[in-house]
Parts: C-alpha cells; structure tokens; sequence
C-alpha cells in the first residue's frame, strides 16, 4: 500500500492490485483533442464518436469519408431537426446532392405536406441499396407530418470532347519497262 492510497488499511490483495494498475493510466498518451475531432479521430475510434455525436444513421460499410461527413453534420442536423435544410444537411453529409421540392412548390401542386427528392448524379446513379439508408435519413431528419412521395434521379452524363487524327503513309513504285496490254478475244488479238 502506497503513502497516497486512499484505500482502508483492511484492503483485500485484489483491491490493491487494481489501484496499483489503473495508477499508471495516467502514463497512457491519449490526446483526447483528436479522438473528439472527426477529422482526426482514428479510423476504428469513429463508431464510437458517432454515438457521442449522435448521430442517427450509420452504415458500417460508408466510406470514410462518409462516416466523418456524418459525424461532422451531426450537430447542424440536430439543430434544424424537422426542416427541409436538415434533409439537405444529413443527406449531403454521406456526399449526396438533392435537391427538396416540397407540395406547393410542385407543378401541378401535391397532396399538401408531401415532398419529393431531386437527386443530380452522374452516370453511377444511385444505387438500389442506397435507398433504404435515404429513406432513413430523410425520416430522421424531416418533420413529423410531411412525407416523401418520390425520389427523382436526373443522371446526367459529362463528357469531354474527344479528337482523333488519321495519317496515311505509302511508297512510290516506277515501272522502267511497260508492256501496253493486249486483249485475246477468240483467238483474235486485239492490241490496245
């Protein structure tokens, strides 16, 4: 038992031992600056930020980028909960662009309160298993009374012009000694 134990003189062996391990803990390099910052958080670290971040939605198969993009919306989500700018938020956080058009703003308008996502992509699209993590995402993020009606992807091609060029090369062939042709019609020679 040390002079600076706070533990009874009666203190079982076990008791000792683990004051005598969590002791040192303090020697442990653990900068809790970058295990709270998404951006430096390791890797293997960022399920557990997500959690303390509160984060609603989270896919172990994200990217990276993705995961830290979550995290890092997190807090604006939560702040603007039950509006369209939370839909944009929690959506372009995972690197998805939409675009909400809510029922008043449709032509002709829809059902009140409903909304549809616009989605710009490029030629991947969106894929199949993406839906149902969006759907997710929007349900946390939008108000209690509207409801999504459709998801509309306009896929859009970017292509840069291309340009090809042709050549041709060849040799020169010179006949020294040239036979005019003849014609053998039946027999019959015929000189050209």
């Amino acid at each position: 038992m040390s002079e600076t134990s706070l533990l009874p003189k009666n203190a079982s062996a076990f008791e000792l031992a683990l004051e005598a391990t969590t002791a040192r803990i303090g020697n442990v390099p653990v900068v809790v600056r970058e295990v709270w910052n998404p951006d430096t958080c390791p890797y293997n670290l960022l399920p557990w930020l997500a959690s303390a971040s509160s984060v609603d939605t989270w896919q172990a198969d994200w990217t990276d980028e993705q995961k830290r993009g979550a995290i890092k919306a997190s807090l604006a989500v939560h702040q603007r909960k039950g509006t369209i700018g939370a839909v944009k938020r929690a959506l372009a956080a995972i690197g998805l662009g939409v675009k909400v058009q809510e029922w008043f703003n449709q032509d002709p308008p829809g059902d009140p309160f409903t909304f549809k996502l616009i989605f710009e992509t490029d030629q991947t699209g969106i894929q199949f298993d993406d839906i149902a993590v969006i759907l997710e995402l929007v349900d946390n993020a939008k108000n209690l009374r509207s409801h999504l009606t459709e998801i509309v992807p306009i896929v859009t091609t970017r292509n840069q012009p291309s340009m090809a060029t042709a050549s041709n090369s060849g040799t020169e062939v010179t006949v020294d000694q040239y036979l005019d042709p003849i014609v053998v019609i039946n027999e019959l020679v015929i000189p050209i």
